[in-house]
């Protein structure tokens, strides 16, 4: 009998992670069913595209001079910081902060929640579909 409880608790785990293409746990800024973005996330899609992509190029792929926002993506702390302050490698390299300018600072959160799900590959790339509330 014990065999037959493991058996069924291994068929719901892995219809759970296989059936339904939701990306929506709870350390997850974002949530994503069937490919549509929630509203957080479609507004982040919104503002990384606003301003953004000019340097971190399309999608957060990176560009010849801003690095790739989802190849290695920061934590959450560190992302607010740098968005906030600006960033300077040293070099020649250097980011504004936007913890200033109104079109940003207030959707930090959103703007993460996008490029968490575009390096978690729960997005792909281009304008997501949104999520009806």
């Amino acid at each position: 009998m014990r065999r037959l409880q493991y058996l069924v608790l291994f068929a719901v785990v892995c219809c759970g992670l296989a059936g339904g293409g939701s990306f929506a746990a709870t350390d997850r800024f974002y949530r994503v069913v069937d490919g549509k973005a929630d509203a957080r996330t479609y507004n982040g899609y919104r503002r990384y595209n606003a301003g953004c992509n000019h340097c971190h190029g399309p999608d957060g792929i990176g560009s010849s001079f801003a690095s790739s926002l989802v190849a290695r993506p920061l934590g959450i702390e560190e992302f607010r910081r740098v968005v906030r302050n600006g960033r300077s490698s040293g070099g020649t390299s250097v980011m504004k902060g936007f913890g200033d300018d109104p079109n940003f600072a207030p959707y930090i959160d959103d703007i993460y929640a996008y490029l968490q799900a575009r390096a978690e590959g729960a997005l792909g790339r281009g304008r997501p579909q949104r999520l009806e509330p």
